[in-house]
Formats: structure tokens, sequence, C-alpha cells
């Protein structure tokens, strides 16, 4: 009988809440705190919607959450899902992150511009930060290649786009071979990379914030055994200059991203929407990245 209710046993996560008056407490208090709830509905795209809300309300079957970011107000969001994330601070343990899934369950909008959802009130709390914010410094052996282009001023992000007559690219790193760049860390919203002194003063490079960089990434995917390649316009976000090693860092964001053409692989063709919150993909490769390190060494 132990046997036969182990094996019927589900496995929850630890870091799942799903006592009902657990979910309420941690709710009421992120509302008596004006906690900011980041709502981000659904899509099949890349990019996902989202907006800022504040709780107002909270009920044994119902949220609600006031926005003030939101327009055209549509009656076709009922019944759709949205991810909402949130922080709870406490004193003795700093913030803690949380994240549920829920439905819209009515949406109507004040002459002040504040629409009002409806949320249905969820089973679970899971304890973990937006995907775009969860980065990781991947191993090595994921890393099948990088290479950047400093992007022309005023570059266009509309149709296509011809890497050839960019020539070379100004810093690469391939395993084993050229070590000019280096990847530190990823999320789905942007990058770090690293690049040594001598390489700065080598190609005789200065960043500053605002500077664009082209950037190609090619990861490697144990879940599939495949290489997945990425091109990417990034921003400088954060300049900077180790102060031991004089190597220059870089905090990239990821503004905008490209694929091949599919009548002439040679051209990429720009996906003209922006990237916004983060890119859904990396996002999901970071995460599974990220409970593998877990699993294997508790980090």
């Amino acid at each position: 009988m132990w046997f036969k209710n182990r094996k019927n046993n589900k496995y929850i996560p630890q870091d799942w809440v799903l006592h009902p008056s657990h979910i309420a407490n941690t709710l009421r208090i992120a509302r008596d705190e004006h906690e900011k709830f980041e709502v981000q509905f659904h899509s099949n795209g890349e990019k996902r919607r989202s907006t800022s809300c504040l709780l107002t309300d909270v009920s044994k079957d119902v949220l609600t959450i006031e926005c003030s970011g939101l327009t055209n107000l549509q009656s076709s969001w009922v019944g759709k899902d949205v991810d909402c994330y949130f922080q709870v601070h406490k004193v003795s343990t700093g913030s803690t992150f949380f994240m549920f899934t829920t439905q819209i369950l009515g949406v109507r909008g004040y002459a002040n511009g504040t629409a009002i959802l409806t949320l249905q009130t969820p089973v679970k709390l899971e304890q973990r930060q937006k995907r775009a914010s969860l980065r990781i410094s991947p191993p090595q052996q994921y890393i099948m290649g990088l290479a950047a282009w400093i992007a022309p001023d005023g570059i266009s992000t509309k149709g296509t786009l011809d890497i050839r007559q960019w020539g070379r690219p100004v810093l690469t790193y391939l395993p084993e071979k050229s070590s000019q760049i280096i990847l530190d860390n990823i999320s789905a919203g942007g990058t770090k990379v690293r690049i040594p002194r001598a390489e700065m003063r080598k190609c005789d490079l200065d960043f500053k914030i605002g500077d664009k960089l082209f950037l190609l990434i090619d990861l490697w995917d144990p879940d599939t055994g495949q290489r997945v390649r990425y091109w990417l316009l990034c921003r400088v976000q954060n300049p900077f200059i180790d102060f031991v090693t004089h190597d220059a860092e870089l905090g990239l964001q990821f503004l905008f991203t490209a694929q091949p053409d599919k009548k002439n692989t040679a051209e990429l063709r720009w996906i003209e929407e922006p990237i916004g919150t983060g890119l859904d993909s990396i996002g999901n490769w970071v995460m599974r990245r990220h409970l593998e390190l877990y699993r294997e060494k508790g980090i």
C-alpha cells in the first residue's frame, strides 16, 4: 500500500504555493504594499504584450486589477489567459518573486483611461521571476559561436539585410579557435558579453550607452540535438571596464531580430515588431538550462 500510494502521488515542485489561504494571504500582502503587477498577455508569436497594473481587490474566486496603460479594450479578451508577475518584500528574507497564470473573466474601462480587469483567482503561485529577467552563465559546451558587427548609424529594421555587405565581423568567438568576445550570461531580454583588453586595443573599440551592435549567437539545444541561431540587433545598456583585468563588459538589450529570407537564404529579413520584454524561445532555453544546473549542482 505504501508503494502504491507513493507511485500514485503527483510530484509537486517545492517552490509552488497551492494552499488557498496561503495564496490569498500572499496576494493581499502585495495589494496592501501596492506592489506592481506585470500582466503579460498570451500570444502565438515571440512577443507578448505586457502592461503594469495594481491589484485592488482579492476574493475567494476573483481578483480585480487596475491598468492605466491599456488602450483599445476588447470584449474578446474575456476567456483568454494572462501571466502575472509580482514580488513581496519582507524585512527578514528580502524580496520573493511570484508568478501565476489565470483567465480573464471581465473587462471594463473608465473615462480617465483606467482599465479594470477581473481575473480568476489562481489555484497556484510559482516562486520565480519573469523569464526576461532570468539569466544564466551557460556552460561553454552550449555556446557554439558568437560574432559581432558595429551596426551603422540609422540602421533600418525593415525589409531585408545583406550581412555580406558589412564585411567580416569585428569580434568573433569560436570554441578553441577565437575568443575575441565571450558570452558571460544571457536572458530572454539581453546578454552580457566580455571583450578582452587586448582585443579592445587591437580593434580600437570604444563603446558608450546607446551604441548598436548586431550579434550572431549560436547556441546548442540538447533537447533537440540541434544548433539554434539568432540574429539580433542590440543596444549597449551598461558599458563597464573591469578594474582588475581592464576587460570591457557590455550589457546588451535585444531590440530586433532577423531571420534568413525564405526566397534568398543569403539575406536576412527583419522581424519588424520590436522584441519588447524578450524572446520567448531564448527565455525557454535559459529556463531549461537553469533547471539543469539546479538539478546537477544545486545552484
